[in-house]
């Protein structure tokens, strides 16, 4: 690679060549680059992701061909093949490059299951994420009309997203009680799942797609957020080195933070806690009465 070309320069370079040999081999309606390389962010560890939309699968032989074509090796299924579906990846240059077909009708059922809310914590939300950031390299027309759907983020969804994912446990009513247990590995679950649940509500508030799966750029998530908690990502991470008392605080005020925010917004909708925000459990005593 050039001294003067990027990662992201090179990388893209690489996905066009690629795009230019399946457009010969396959004919698709549409391809799209998508990931770290299509945003800009991409780096000496990055993959190049590719999404060719096709009218019907070209068999496993043309797709093998566009693969001796390009020079890939070491190639792999990423997913088990359907009539609708085909992701494989495979080595090129040190570089592991994934390559995945899905017909139109596919696609397109996505988008609309993802826009109904019914993929809520699917990873569907993150293809849907990449036809918003993703790069046209072949069937801008197709792939733009795609993005003019996902951009109209609809109320419903929104609705949706945050009431689902409002589940958190009450870490700071029984971190007493944990405290006196050996439930360290149990305790970092539940911040993780609480992390990953506020970001999720956060997300659907501020009308982004969101999902848990391979969660790589925590900061590019929340510098996108107009209404999240102030220095929401640090206080996340910090999370994780508090000890179980200070976490379990901390993560009280995320909750009640993000409460507040949603309140503001959408104050018809109703969202309850386990036991509500300051509340602790007390120890019980041989007489009887809580202490």
């Amino acid at each position: 690679m050039p001294r003067h070309e990027t990662p992201t320069e090179h990388l893209r370079a690489l996905a066009r060549r690629i795009a230019d040999v399946v457009v010969e081999e396959t004919a698709p309606r549409a391809i799209l680059l998508t990931g770290s390389t299509a945003t800009g962010a991409a780096d000496y560890y990055s993959d190049l992701d590719l999404i060719v939309y096709c009218d019907e699968l070209p068999s496993e032989k043309r797709i093998e061909t566009v693969r001796n074509r390009v020079g890939g090796t070491e190639p792999a299924l990423i997913y088990p093949r359907t009539e609708d579906e085909h992701g494989e990846s495979f080595e090129l240059r040190g570089i592991h490059c994934q390559l995945a077909f899905a017909t139109i009708r596919c696609a397109e059922g996505e988008l609309e299951r993802v826009l109904a809310g019914e993929e809520l914590e699917s990873p569907l939300q993150k293809a849907v994420e990449g036809i918003l950031d993703g790069i046209p390299l072949h069937g801008g027309e197709l792939i733009g009309s795609w993005r003019e759907r996902a951009a109209a983020y609809p109320d419903s969804l929104r609705r949706a997203m945050i009431e689902h994912h409002w589940r958190f446990f009450p870490l700071w009513y029984v971190e007493r009680q944990l405290a006196a247990r050996d439930a360290v590995v149990w305790l970092q679950q539940i911040l993780v799942e609480s992390a990953f649940d506020l970001l999720a509500v956060l997300a659907g508030l501020n009308r982004l797609y969101f999902t848990r799966f391979q969660l790589k750029q925590l900061r590019k998530l929340t510098d996108r957020m107009a209404l999240a908690p102030p220095d929401l990502a640090n206080r996340l991470e910090r999370l994780f080195d508090l000890d179980s008392e200070q976490a379990a605080n901390e993560l009280e005020r995320l909750v009640e933070e993000t409460q507040a925010l949603v309140a503001a917004e959408l104050p018809d909708l109703e969202l309850r806690l386990r036991r509500p925000v300051g509340a602790r459990r007390e120890p019980w005593t041989p007489s009887g009465e809580a202490r």
